[in-house]
């Protein structure tokens, strides 16, 4: 198949790079996931306490965030395949350390390995499958962020049995390498197309790249706002028991939704099927106001805001045909910080006015999402 870049993929090279992609964000999915649920096996085999086991989190973050910023200029480098696989090899050889770690210091460092590894694996794949697969992106990238959706819901649950089982975390840490290394060997034969050039002395329209950072910045505030905020705001009506039971739901719904969107993605543009399920969004947050129907709001905002995260890449693609390369890992990125502002603000009002307010937060979030998808909509309407 050749695209419209001149770039030739092969029936063997788009299956090695599903093969990759499969193998690698469900590992994304569930090593993020796990680290919270791990906490206190880690805290008991490594004698550190409440206050330090956290920091296991951080550097997984720091090292996701280094590497996703570190891909524009990492990729015109040294290319695509190479960069994969090094990272493969990176995450791999992080989560056997995590396994087998005999202190505590060689843990952090395989905490940072595995953001740095995977970070960079899961940027440059999904850049990739934008170039790969051109104006059919879409669907393919709502899988990829589907899968790390079941690794995400999965991880916790390992972690959990095999704990249960009076079992050290080696098992998933190992299954978490050999997914890395499964990953690696897959990218060895998967496209590796040359970056594009820009026109000589064109300018970068920099504004539209950091509008696309603002959809990724409030998005990932909001998903996160409501993974943070739904069990203290459903509490005194369900109980902690249910109201942690309809948190998992909400990731269910999402990672649903991301499977369903599939089938149909290809028949919309990527800018409005973001900004449908923005005002989608927009109106299941707004029902969480109704005690008795909030529940429902929550798992329905998950499955209609599923589609945003993913399919904006494409439309970023659409956009930036030849700067893909630079403003995906930007957008990405900067989209890291939303969940340290969002969460925070919606704290100190809950702290202050209760945690009636949640709703009201979440809704504002949501409007938030419309206007600036909204905004992109007509910035972008003649690219």
């Amino acid at each position: 198949m050749t695209h419209d870049d001149g770039l030739t993929v092969t029936p063997l090279e788009r299956r090695a790079l599903l093969a990759a992609s499969v193998f690698a964000l469900s590992a994304l999915g569930a090593l993020q996931a796990l680290w919270g649920p791990a906490f206190p096996a880690l805290m008991d085999r490594y004698g550190v306490g409440i206050d330090t086991v956290g920091t296991t989190v951080i550097l997984h973050f720091i090292g996701g965030l280094t590497s996703t910023l570190a891909a524009p200029w990492l990729l015109p480098r040294f290319g695509y395949r190479h960069i994969l696989v090094t990272a493969g090899i990176v995450s791999a050889s992080g989560m056997t350390l995590a396994a087998l770690a005999p202190t505590w210091t060689l843990l952090l460092t395989a905490a940072l390995m595995g953001g740095l590894g995977f970070g960079l694996t899961n940027t440059g794949l999904n850049i990739l499958v934008t170039r790969t697969f051109t104006r059919n992106a879409a669907p393919y990238l709502n899988l990829l962020s589907a899968l790390f959706g079941v690794g995400a819901i999965l991880g916790p649950i390992v972690v959990a049995a095999v704990t249960a089982a009076g079992l050290s975390l080696w098992p998933p840490f190992i299954g978490l390498a050999g997914l890395a290394a499964l990953a690696t060997l897959s990218a060895l034969a998967a496209p590796n197309p040359r970056i594009l050039s820009t026109d000589a002395g064109a300018r970068t329209p920099w504004l539209l790249a950091l509008g696309f950072a603002a959809i990724y910045l409030v998005y990932v505030g909001t998903e996160s706002s409501v993974a943070a905020w739904e069990t203290v705001h459903l509490e005194p009506f369900v109980g902690a028991g249910r109201a942690a039971a309809l948190t998992s739901l909400f990731w269910i719904m999402l990672t649903l939704g991301r499977f369903a969107i599939v089938p149909i993605a290809s028949r919309f543009k990527p800018r409005y099927l973001v900004l449908g399920a923005s005002a989608a969004t927009l109106v299941a947050l707004a029902f969480t106001h109704i005690p008795s129907i909030a529940p429902f709001a929550y798992a329905a905002a998950g499955f209609v805001m599923a589609p945003i995260f993913p399919t904006a890449m494409a439309w970023i693609s659409a956009v930036f045909p030849k700067r893909r390369e630079q403003v995906i890992p930007l957008a990405l990125g900067l989209g890291a910080f939303g969940p340290i502002g969002a969460t925070a603000l919606i704290g100190a009002w809950a702290a202050g006015a209760g945690t009636q307010v949640i709703p009201t937060a979440l809704t504002l979030l949501g409007i938030l999402l419309v206007l600036v998808a909204g905004s992109m909509v007509w910035a972008t309407r003649s690219r």
